[in-house]
């Protein structure tokens, strides 16, 4: 859908309606979840590190519950309350040349899984009609037994209908650098994240300052480029 205003609330609340009753634009549903992607289709891999130990897996899970991992200044996820829960519809909204676009997606799975040697939790969704691409993402945060905090994304992507094919290299442009400054956004929620923390520390005994900023001081010499 395009607009040459911001979609409001109502607009959006109606369209999501619309769209929840359709099924996925796109015969591959599930396919982020293979090794191999889909065939047919624009493959893009973003992963990069965010972060360090369990504090930071914490602040960027809940980054992605809020949907943070899409405040790139040009597209939002709405409505931000959105459960991130099988079966949710969200909508994407973008500021493209002249005009507002508004997509709408589907969760397919979610996953949050906790062990003593790793943590990870994501979702998958999948495009619906009203969107200007066929295809799926997937959103992963990932800590290993390294501690060190991961962020990947997963996406195969198509056009959808003739004008989106016609501008497709602008489009596969915006969709990619989407990916790469969602890992900008998810890396600010968690260096703020460990700002708020540290500012916190002036409540604290001078003992338990100086251990805290040791523990701070080493995670950013293991973070220094070899």
């Amino acid at each position: 859908m395009l607009s040459l205003t911001k979609p409001t609330s109502d607009d959006i609340a109606r369209f999501l309606h619309q769209q929840s009753k359709l099924d996925f634009s796109y015969p591959d549903v599930g396919g982020t979840e293979r090794e191999v992607l889909p065939s047919g289709y624009d493959h893009n891999r973003v992963e990069e590190e965010i972060g360090y130990r369990a504090c930071d897996f914490q602040a960027a899970r809940s980054a992605m519950l809020a949907w943070k991992h899409f405040d790139v200044g040009w597209a939002e996820a709405l409505p931000t309350t959105t459960s991130i829960r099988e079966g949710e519809h969200i909508a994407i909204c973008a500021r493209v040349p002249g005009v507002w676009a508004l997509a709408a997606c589907r969760i397919i799975d979610v996953f949050d899984e906790d062990s003593p040697s790793s943590n990870r939790f994501g979702y998958s969704f999948g495009t619906l009609p009203g969107h200007p691409e066929q295809g799926e993402e997937r959103f992963e945060i990932l800590c290993g037994a390294d501690n060190i905090v991961t962020y990947r994304i997963t996406a195969f992507f198509r056009p959808n209908y003739l004008s989106a094919r016609l501008a497709w290299p602008y489009f596969r442009y915006r969709f990619n650098q989407f990916r790469r400054q969602s890992t900008d956004a998810m890396r600010c929620c968690v260096q703020s994240s460990t700002a708020l923390k540290i500012d916190s520390m002036g409540s604290l005994p001078w003992s338990h300052r100086f251990i805290t900023m040791q523990t701070d001081s080493h995670h950013r010499l293991s973070q220094r480029p070899k």
